[in-house]
């Protein structure tokens, strides 16, 4: 492995919307529903809560990675919070729900059962119960993992230089 800055690793990745309104084109997503940065409610019946699954960095104490990810939860479930939202009646609401977005390096995430803890200051806290993301969130990322994660993020732009001699990451 080559010098590492660990600084210069992605700690943060938020995902804007649940996949199935990504997918849309612009007019598409304003027909399928209401949504923000927190809640979103579509046409049909189906509705989502943001929140966060934190996955800790073994290799340091001051840091995890953290995804910012939607989930499908049950309408009375996003109402319940949606009522309760940044009170105290917020404060440790337990949802379940399924993973609404395709986390990449975690083949196969979409769709897999989460806990939502929810809180009266903060997004929701997100447990993942299946998978090699729910291990990775028991048992953290070392840095060979955290580097190979930002190589599946963001690709491996050391020594890529395009024909006339620029650096490929001039976009």
């Amino acid at each position: 492995m080559t010098d590492i800055n660990v600084e210069d690793l992605c700690r943060d990745i938020q995902m804007k919307l649940p996949d199935v309104l990504w997918m849309l084109d612009y007019t598409g997503r304003y027909r399928a529903g209401r949504f923000n940065e927190d809640f979103a409610r579509l046409e049909d019946g189906r509705t989502y809560l943001f929140g966060v699954v934190e996955v800790p960095l073994n290799y340091t104490d001051e840091a995890s990675f953290t995804w910012g990810v939607w989930a499908q939860v049950s309408p009375e479930d996003h109402d319940r919070y949606l009522n309760a939202f940044q009170t105290a009646e917020a404060e440790g609401l337990e949802i379940e729900g399924l993973l609404a977005n395709d986390i990449p390096g975690y083949e196969g995430s979409e769709g897999i059962p989460v806990l939502l803890t929810t809180h009266a200051d903060r997004r929701p806290s997100v447990t993942v119960l299946k998978g090699d993301l729910a291990e990775d969130q028991r048992e953290g990322l070392s840095l060979d993992d955290h580097v190979e994660l930002d190589r599946i993020l963001f690709g491996d732009d050391e020594d890529e230089d395009d024909e006339d001699g620029s650096d490929a990451t001039d976009r």
